[in-house]
């Protein structure tokens, strides 16, 4: 069975090469739709990883922790860590954080007033690793013995004229509502345009702790980073299930503000929490993604369409201009299987080498983008690494491609040859007499 396998597959080999004039055309159709597809699937995901990253970054990791009562008040985070921990992998990081609604506050610096959306509590040590994610134009992300630290994003900083190791003024209200100043060192400032980063800045967890008048260990969010991978669906249910076991939870949802209306009512006991996924917190971001996936893939069912059908046409004009060669196949006994198998084969080289060089051009065309800086594209920077499309590497998806390819495209030329293959000899050279 092998042997035959090869005799038609060096069959195939030696026709491509004596009749290379006519599959160039085929060679193309593949290479340019393979490189076209892929490309558009490199740059969409890689759009699609950078909002991920974003959104990790901004809150923290991938999943949060939050609830209480109105107040968002977990003020023994110890307590709570000690009883999730558990229940999630030895390499996933807990980070307590608190974000402050910044509506109603301010900069001051030199006279000028600038408004931010929300600061956010950090403990810049305990999250070291997730800031070397940040790509700082300016300074980073250092603590300080006074824990008087901040670091804000680049548009702001230009607005103000500041620079890192300069001193701020910040004016927020206190829990008892209360107006506060308090002066920061922004130690960093980070490159970020888009929604997640560009009125958010980053406070030490103390200093926004003691302005605000929470007490020493007050936190709203306990956030679980899960690294470089995501957590699974069965992880996250896992979690949820044994967290339901000691807290009253919220059941697990896509829409964040489906829980905020329970946490805000006056009917739910008190207090409640929630395990909150990064999809739910960019929930809004979805339609975005969806679109780009969807684009992607009209892109991809349009080439795949043009690639099979436009290699099963030309076929059939190379295999009327093959009447001969058939006739001979068959003269000296072959079947008519053993002819499809022959240009089965030669479809199946000619896609994979179409496809190898088409995988090629994909990542050339991918990197030759990446070297772009769009930044400077308002509102884009959400889709941007350090300024730039990177493309993101998924070979599983270029396999799958190929399969979806292949078997479009040989059920395809199945079908334009599924007559000539059964040709008598004496009719084929009948035909070409």
């Amino acid at each position: 069975m092998f042997s035959r396998a090869k005799f038609y597959a060096n069959l195939a080999v030696k026709s491509i090469l004596q009749n290379r004039a006519q599959y160039r055309s085929l060679f193309a159709v593949c290479l340019f739709g393979v490189a076209i597809i892929l490309a558009s699937v490199l740059i969409t995901d890689g759009m699609v990883h950078a909002v991920q990253q974003r959104a990790k970054l901004y809150y923290g990791g991938d999943l949060q922790f939050m609830g209480g009562s109105k107040d968002f008040d977990i003020h023994n985070p110890g307590e709570f860590l000690e009883k999730i921990r558990p229940h999630v992998a030895n390499d996933v990081k807990f980070y307590k954080r608190f974000d402050y609604d910044a509506q109603n506050s301010a900069f001051y610096y030199e006279g000028q007033k600038i408004r931010q959306r929300v600061f956010k509590g950090v403990d810049f040590e305990d999250e070291k690793e997730l800031f070397k994610s940040f790509t700082f134009v300016e300074g980073g992300a250092h603590v300080s013995p006074e824990h008087n630290t901040m670091i804000i994003s680049e548009p702001i900083a230009d607005r103000l004229g500041i620079h890192a190791g300069d001193m701020i003024t910040l004016q927020l209200y206190t829990i008892g509502n209360y107006t506060n100043t308090m002066n920061l060192v922004v130690t960093g400032i980070f490159q970020d345009t888009s929604l997640f980063g560009m009125y958010t800045s980053y406070i030490d967890i103390q200093s926004l702790r003691t302005a605000t008048g929470y007490s020493e260990n007050y936190t709203n969010r306990i956030c679980l980073n899960y690294g470089e991978r995501s957590p699974s669906a069965k992880e996250v249910l896992s979690l949820q299930s044994a967290l339901e076991k000691e807290f009253n939870m919220f059941p697990l949802t896509d829409d964040k503000q489906a829980f905020y209306a329970v946490l805000f009512d006056d009917v739910t006991p008190k207090p409640i929490y929630a395990l909150i996924t990064l999809d739910a917190n960019i929930k809004d971001l979805q339609m975005v993604i969806k679109a780009l996936s969807f684009v992607t893939f009209l892109i991809t069912v349009i080439l795949v369409a043009i690639i099979a059908v436009g290699i099963g046409s030309t076929y059939r004009v190379i295999v009327m201009k093959r009447i001969t060669e058939i006739g001979i196949y068959r003269a000296i006994g072959m079947k008519s299987s053993g002819v499809k198998k022959v240009f089965l084969f030669e479809t199946f080289f000619l896609l994979l080498a179409g496809f190898a060089c088409g995988v090629i051009f994909a990542l050339l065309i991918s990197l030759g983008v990446s070297y772009m800086n769009l930044s400077v594209i308002p509102a884009f920077d959400i889709f941007l690494t350090a300024g730039r499309l990177i493309p993101k590497i998924e070979p599983a998806k270029w396999l799958l491609l190929l399969g979806i390819i292949a078997v479009t495209t040989i059920l395809s030329v199945l079908f334009t040859i599924r007559n000539v293959v059964h040709i008598s000899p004496v009719n084929a050279f009948a035909t070409t007499a």
